[in-house]
């Protein structure tokens, strides 16, 4: 590779890890709608945040294989990312439906083929960039915290009113403390890296400024990540930190996680909640309707030519529930999701497909006898749900078993290398993220920043390799 390229490239992927959640267009100042339904809301998503991203991680990708001419193609990480490409495009022949769908993905999500794509290429250019250049590895995760710790701004902003972002891709403030990433599981699925990151890079600085700075990031992103009341990345964090402080065994270690830890759960006491938006840690609405979800999407496996060896696609959860909506476990999720009050009594269930429609505008029509002291009448709910909720299955149902098994490997190779030693210690970060990952799905806004840190693992691990089996000099 030429040197001017490969610094150009490296130039490209630092400032990726750092701004790739801001990539956006403020199309909310130029587009303005009569009514806001939530069509224009998902069209504003896919838009205004989604589709812009899609395009930067594949100019991204494209521009860096152009200029990466010696590529290892026979690298484990790389053959990993070729396999689970081969798996989507199998997976996308498999499912059946419009090709616009199979190229884009499902709405409000636009991770089908094209995404796909994209992120293999990106992680294949980043993997070689940080092969032959290993200290780059430490510069992106710096560059991570600091683009997280700007996230958490942002969310803190937000939780006192004061939204920056919302104006400009939604027409008004967001109700929630989200960030720029539209919905706070996704923020939590980027600050949970970010503590983690904070706290090893803290001790791996000697300058008092610097680790000031970083104690200064760790604590917004602990209180953001708080507001955000993300229960599966509160659990992700501790395990995290268990892991630094067992690897480091330090008093520094200890304290800051410990810090951390404080201010997640005291945000309400610090930052004013302007906003309203609260959920109990300890609610159990969320995991009961996490249980269904997933025995759903154990369920559609039943319906997938070829499954559980090749999957259905991108959209593959949804249109199975659409092909045949397995009615009565849908009216228990809705019930859960949407607080049915105690009153609420069930006459008769539905399912309707409007005239000249498409299958996707399929939804559940349900007469009560009885809700909210009102008799006799008829609440429709869209049959929406698309994702599984836990990345394995997710991948398992979109693009096979096989698939699901090459992402197992991708996050537990690294952390089975390094989980005893101290230098590598940050790839506790990893193990956070398979925890997160569990209650949680991928999604554009984060996953191309996960595999990134991924990547940033296997090059490391690699490069602990090679300085091992290098013959000292005589």
């Amino acid at each position: 590779m030429n040197p001017s390229n490969q610094h150009r490239i490296a130039i490209s992927l630092i400032a990726f890890a750092a701004f790739f959640p801001l990539v956006l267009i403020p199309g909310a100042l130029f587009w303005k709608p009569g009514l806001i339904f939530d069509t224009e809301l998902a069209q504003a998503l896919e838009l205004f945040q989604l589709f812009p991203k899609v395009l930067v991680l594949l100019l991204i990708g494209l521009l860096g294989m152009l200029s990466v001419r010696e590529i290892r193609w026979r690298e484990p990480f790389v053959f990993l990312l070729l396999s689970h490409l081969l798996l989507v495009l199998a997976g996308s022949l498999n499912a059946r439906d419009d090709w616009s769908y199979v190229w884009l993905g499902p709405q409000r999500r636009l991770d089908g083929l094209l995404y796909h794509v994209s992120l293999v290429l990106y992680a294949i250019v980043a993997y070689q960039l940080l092969l032959k250049m290993p200290r780059l590895g430490n510069t992106l995760l710096l560059a991570l915290f600091a683009g997280g710790s700007f996230q958490a701004v942002l969310a803190l902003l937000q939780r006192l009113q004061l939204d920056p972002i919302g104006p400009l891709v939604k027409w008004s403030m967001y109700s929630n403390p989200v960030g720029s990433l539209s919905h706070p599981g996704m923020l939590a699925g980027l600050l949970l890296p970010t503590i983690l990151l904070g706290i090893w890079l803290f001790t791996q600085q000697v300058s008092r400024n610097c680790r000031f700075l970083l104690l200064l990031g760790v604590f917004l992103s602990a209180l953001a990540l708080g507001a955000s009341t993300n229960r599966a990345a509160l659990i992700a964090l501790i395990v995290g930190l268990a892991g630094l402080i067992w690897t480091h065994r330090t008093w520094s270690v200890l304290f800051l996680s410990g810090f951390a830890i404080v201010a997640v759960l005291c945000v309400q006491f610090i930052v004013p909640n302007r906003l309203g938006f609260t959920r109990e840690y300890t609610a159990t609405n969320t995991l009961e309707s996490r249980f269904q979800i997933w025995a759903l999407a154990y369920q559609s496996l039943g319906k997938i030519p070829g499954a559980p060896w090749i999957g259905g696609g991108p959209d593959a959860f949804r249109l199975a529930l659409l092909r045949d909506p397995p009615v009565t476990d849908l009216l228990a999720l809705t019930k859960l999701e949407f607080a049915w009050p105690q009153d609420a009594r069930v006459s008769r269930v539905t399912v309707v497909l409007p005239p000249n429609e498409q299958r996707r505008s399929k939804y559940l029509q349900v007469e009560f006898e009885q809700f909210e002291g009102q008799s006799n009448i008829k609440q429709n709910y869209p049959i929406t749900l698309d994702k599984a909720h836990n990345l394995w299955l997710d991948r398992l149902v979109a693009f096979g078993g096989l698939s699901m098994l090459l992402w197992l490997l991708l996050y537990l190779y690294p952390i089975w290398k390094s989980w005893k030693n101290r230098s590598l210690a940050w790839i506790w970060v990893l193990t956070a993220l398979m925890v997160y990952y569990l209650a949680w799905f991928p999604v554009i806004g984060t996953e191309p920043l996960h595999v990134l840190i991924a990547a940033v693992a296997w090059a490391s691990i690699r490069s602990e390799v090679s300085n091992a089996v290098r013959p000292s000099p005589n």
